[in-house]
């Protein structure tokens, strides 16, 4: 064969082009496509673990905000099993959804613990045992009370989020 009679011969043509942009063009709108759906699954999605673990440890912070008359130990001890609880929520983080999931248990757990911080701190400048100036301390006390504004919106929101 010379090259005359190989030129005659057409290797690629327009409709081969076509062809191939055109799957080409179905793989790239596919993969899209499914970037796409995972990204939403990832964000809005959250997994049965992380499920389960949030509403046991919101139980547990629904326990500490009702312990008012406890003992600092029994306190101390609640704030454990809570925080333990928390821990578990971290543990079973898996999408997005549980990461925001579980801030909103962390911030909500340490609003709990704030309140019950706030009044023995209350208790101990009534006691004479805490010093602090007038100021400071009206700045710690709408500090604090700031922090259980936030903490019970969390908990809110956890609670129509889980229930």
């Amino acid at each position: 064969m010379n090259v005359r009679e190989l030129l005659r011969y057409e290797l690629w043509s327009k409709r081969t082009t076509r062809r191939i942009l055109a799957v080409l063009a179905v793989i790239l709108v596919v993969t899209a496509l499914g970037f796409v759906a995972w990204y939403e699954i990832d964000l809005h999605w959250m997994t049965s673990g992380e499920r389960a673990a949030a509403k046991a440890a919101l139980h547990q912070i629904d326990v500490l905000q009702d312990a008012g008359s406890l003992s600092d130990e029994e306190f101390k001890t609640r704030r454990d099993e809570g925080d333990s609880a928390v821990n578990a929520a971290e543990s079973a983080i898996r999408t997005t959804k549980d990461e925001k999931t579980y801030l909103a248990l962390l911030m909500c757990s340490v609003g709990a613990g704030s309140a019950r911080d706030g009044a023995v701190e209350q208790r101990l400048v009534e006691q004479g045992k805490l010093h602090e100036s007038k100021d400071a301390w009206e700045r710690h006390q709408e500090s604090d009370l700031r922090m259980e504004i936030l903490a019970h919106r969390y908990c809110s929101e956890l609670h129509k989020i889980l229930h």
